[in-house]
């Protein structure tokens, strides 16, 4: 039979969004594998049959490697180097399912400091050489938060040779200023990221989101061909909570999916499905794509117009897009406090 993720591998490169290597296994080989803080706590909370932590190995790992690094430099705290072992040791764990990149978000409360956002990443660069030399660091990809001081912190890191992804990204002018800077990716959200932590919330904004994934790909397709060959920026689309969300975006560049819903497509078969068939590239018309503001929004990247583009951020859909962002931000600082609690719990008991 040919299931729903059969046909999805046919149209787009499909990530997992997930640090699970069960499920990695069950549903790969995937490209690649992206990950954030609220996916590492819920993969470091899981308990066994008889109630003990899952991970506990490695969370007593990661907080010995960080005892030994935080002796060696003073960019990070304890808690922070624990966290970021932890991360890159989950990812790690799903290498062998996927050909691709492995992608760990940087520190959210960092989002606003491009210095630190550069530190931060360059140190989770590190820790993947340290835990696994073998794995070439082509394969390695930080998720920034796209605010404008990180979008800067990835120009600065492509330029010294480290792939990034810019996430949380709900604006043409995000999308914008990170192909400048020159992203390896850029992650449009379809949902905000409240609705993964309400339940029953319903982002009300989704059809536009959806609209706004193919309105990303058909701007770096145009500016390609301007450029006289494609540029090096992707749309990965992320935070889906449907099946029928993920077959409208059949034909986008990358998705990300997460764990739950690989499972329906895997199980789904094509013939006789009676949901959203039809893809991206048949039902997205090119001319809505407001090449005006693109325009505007290009110029004040190209004249490094920071006011400019803070305002035009801050304006999109009347503020909702900042307030998006500022919404992910929050719920994914949350969940980093949570993390290095973590690794405070593991040091009182003698990690």
């Amino acid at each position: 039979m040919t299931s729903l993720l059969d046909e999805l591998r046919g149209l787009s490169s499909v990530a997992c969004d997930t640090l699970d290597a069960d499920v990695a296994a069950r549903f790969g080989p995937f490209v690649d594998c992206t990950s954030n803080q609220a996916i590492a706590y819920a993969e470091l909370s899981k308990v066994d049959v008889n109630g003990k932590l899952v991970y506990q190995p490695l969370i007593y790992e990661s907080i010995e490697v960080a005892h030994w690094m935080f002796g060696k430099q003073s960019d990070a705290t304890l808690e922070e180097l624990g966290v970021e072992l932890m991360m890159v040791g989950l990812s790690l764990g799903i290498a062998s399912h996927t050909t691709g990149c492995l992608h760990v978000q940087t520190n959210p409360k960092l989002a606003y400091s491009t210095s630190k956002t550069i530190k931060n990443a360059e140190r989770i660069h590190s820790h993947f050489s340290h835990l696994s030399p073998s794995l070439p660091p082509s394969r390695i990809c930080i998720k920034i938060p796209a605010t404008y001081e990180g979008i800067l912190a990835c120009r600065e890191l492509e330029k010294r040779g480290i792939t990034t992804l810019a996430t949380t990204l709900f604006s043409l002018e995000q999308a914008v200023l990170a192909a400048d800077a020159g992203c390896r990716y850029v992650a449009p959200y379809v949902n905000e990221l409240k609705v993964h932590f309400e339940p029953g919330y319903v982002d009300p904004n989704r059809a536009n989101s959806l609209l706004l994934c193919g309105l990303i790909q058909e701007y770096f397709s145009r500016l390609g061909i301007q450029r006289g060959s494609p540029i090096k920026t992707e749309v990965m689309a992320a935070s889906f909570t449907s099946v029928e969300e993920v077959m409208q975006l059949a034909g986008i560049r990358n998705l990300t999916v997460s764990p739950g819903l690989l499972e329906v497509l895997a199980a789904t078969k094509v013939e006789g499905w009676m949901g959203a068939t039809v893809g991206l590239a048949e039902r997205f018309v090119a001319d809505q794509l407001d090449v005006d503001r693109v325009g505007r929004i290009e110029r004040l990247v190209r004249e490094g117009d920071e006011a400019g583009w803070r305002m035009a951020f801050t304006r999109c859909e009347e503020g909702a897009s900042e307030g998006r962002l500022v919404q992910a931000l929050n719920i994914f600082a949350d969940v980093q406090d949570r993390l290095e609690e973590v690794v405070r719990r593991g040091v009182s008991q003698g990690a």
